[in-house]
């Protein structure tokens, strides 16, 4: 019995790995977080308690400069545009607080589309992150 759990495990490990996504990066299992992309970069969301509501967090997979954020909840058709400054370095696997917001509860699903370049080689990505709120 153990033997066929782990050839299902590697299996599916293997095949996982192997899939023709041209975007690269990881994919969330828990969600479908690989949205579109292009350039080799993904974030993962989170999101922490804020004064008046919940601040939502994203972790770049490689170091990156934000030129833009739209965080969107398409279920109540908000958005909001956050605009980066173009120069600040955000490390890979450093966390970058995004914005405060108001209503958010859970089972949302949250739509973030970041705009910017990879830090060490200056090559634009745009990366489409879907988010939903545990």
């Amino acid at each position: 019995m153990k033997k066929i759990i782990s050839f299902i495990l590697v299996y599916l490990f293997f095949i996982t790995g192997c899939n023709n996504n041209s975007g690269g990066g990881i994919t969330d299992p828990f969600g479908p977080g690989n949205g579109t992309r292009t350039g080799s970069v993904t974030f993962t969301m989170s999101t922490q308690q804020g004064q008046q509501g919940v601040i939502f967090i994203a972790t770049p997979s490689v170091a990156v400069k934000i030129t833009k954020v739209t965080v969107s909840l398409p279920a109540q058709q908000f958005n909001d545009v956050l605009q980066g400054d173009e120069t600040t370095v955000y490390n890979a696997n450093q966390i970058v607080q995004l914005d405060e917001y108001t209503g958010v509860a859970s089972g949302q699903q949250w739509t973030f589309q970041f705009e910017g370049t990879i830090a060490n080689n200056n090559q634009a990505f745009n990366v489409t992150t879907n988010y939903t709120v545990p």
